[in-house]
């Protein structure tokens, strides 16, 4: 054996991966998608992003408080992470608004994503006049899901009314099947109250009340019935209920012990993830409406400002892979959300992102969810108000509009 050659050898291995290292474009990502669907959707990601040569670091938490108050303990810290999944809340307009974000303006108008997005989308990654995050996916809240098999055996039909939906319910509680699965966590809840006031309301009426907070909007007939249809709801709910994780509660449609959910497109994610296929096993439609709408949550990247070269350029990297159609309709597929961008070719996504791409590209239809459009405090206090009036049945439902009132008027 040549051992002078060996050890050349050996070097220049090791310099080969020394350089390789040095130029991995890391990317640490504090996140908290934990479902099965949620996983393989970060997967998707962390794979493009890892297949054009970059280093992932992944730092998950339980939940999205949880990763929300460890990114900004790193920040606090001197040790960002490199991007953070969240929501274009008021969480992320503080950190924008203390010089905590990177923008991307510089990519965007190279690569045209205003142009490629639909304005309200757009509008929630911008904070004075800077794009502070980057679109992983676009939900809406207002979806019901339900089980082909129950609705099959039981000769039911797709509701189209709010009515049809209720008798719907009745056949299935009489033939001994949980008509609603309710996950009887307070942000599960107060989303069944916000669809009810978005369909009967529709989008000029929800933008009223909800965005511009128009006090003459709290007077209408409309409120008082969304209250009433939201207990009623509650009276279909399951012993078990209380406590339930929404992706376990998902599980009892597709497992067909229950008919439907009210649950935002996420949950499309887990009946993918369980081998089910749109139309087929199981079905979805918008809470029915005589004025679709659609409330939109987008998932967004930030990316704090960090001072170490390799993870500014992994930031870059990780812009770049998101942004990728190709990795827009991947995330999609197995996500339960409808790419961010319009371009996107959607031809191989399944009848239920079919119409939520529909709804998102036809104007005057999408409107941002209570969740976007309210104040974080706010939102604690309309979730708040929810859950009492739906674990109090003698709260009348004049009190609880009362209670409204004086949320969306206080600031």
């Amino acid at each position: 054996m040549n051992v002078t050659r060996l050890s050349s050898t050996l070097t220049l291995v090791g310099l080969l991966a020394t350089a390789s290292a040095a130029h991995a474009q890391t990317v640490d990502v504090q996140q908290y998608w934990t479902s099965s669907s949620e996983s393989k959707a970060m997967n998707t990601i962390a794979d493009a992003y890892k297949a054009r040569g970059g280093k992932w670091i992944d730092s998950p938490s339980a939940d999205f408080d949880s990763a929300i108050a460890a990114a900004t303990s790193r920040i606090a810290g001197g040790e960002p992470p490199s991007a953070v999944l969240m929501t274009p809340n008021a969480a992320l307009r503080d950190l924008a608004a203390a010089g905590q974000l990177r923008d991307f303006n510089d990519l965007a108008e190279t690569g045209g994503w205003q142009k490629v997005m639909a304005p309200l989308i757009w509008d929630k990654l911008n904070v004075d006049g800077k794009l502070v995050a980057l679109p992983v996916g676009i939900h809406a809240d207002n979806w019901i899901w339900y089980s082909k098999s129950l609705f099959d055996e039981l000769k039911l039909e797709e509701p189209k009314s709010i009515d049809d939906m209720f008798a719907v319910a009745d056949k299935l509680k009489a033939a001994g099947h949980i008509a609603f699965a309710v996950g009887g966590e307070p942000w599960q809840e107060v989303s069944i109250l916000t669809d009810f006031i978005l369909a009967l309301g529709g989008p000029d009426y929800w933008n009223e009340l909800f965005v511009k907070r128009d006090p003459d909007a709290l007077k209408s007939p409309i409120l008082p019935k969304a209250f009433e249809l939201y207990r009623k709801v509650s009276t279909y709910a399951d012993p078990a209920s209380p406590g339930r994780s929404w992706n376990d509660t998902t599980n009892l449609v597709i497992t067909g012990k229950a008919g439907m959910q009210f649950m935002g497109d996420w949950a499309r994610g887990e009946f993918l993830a369980a081998g089910l296929t749109a139309g087929k096993e199981f079905g979805c439609f918008l809470t029915p409406s005589e004025k679709p709408a659609y409330a939109v949550i987008v998932d967004v990247f930030a990316f704090p400002l960090n001072a170490d070269d390799d993870r500014i350029k992994g930031q870059t990297f990780l812009a770049e892979t998101v942004m990728d159609p190709a990795v827009e309709t991947k995330i999609a597929a197995v996500k339960g959300s409808v790419p961010s961008r319009l371009d996107v070719d959607t031809s191989s996504l399944d009848a239920c992102a079919a119409k939520g791409v529909s709804m998102l590209a036809t104007p005057g239809k999408a409107v941002n969810s209570a969740y976007v459009a309210l104040a974080g405090d706010l939102n604690g206090q309309l979730t708040d108000l929810a859950t009492q009036f739906w674990t109090d049945p003698s709260m009348p439902a004049d009190t609880a509009i009362e209670t409204l009132s004086g949320i969306l008027q206080s600031q």
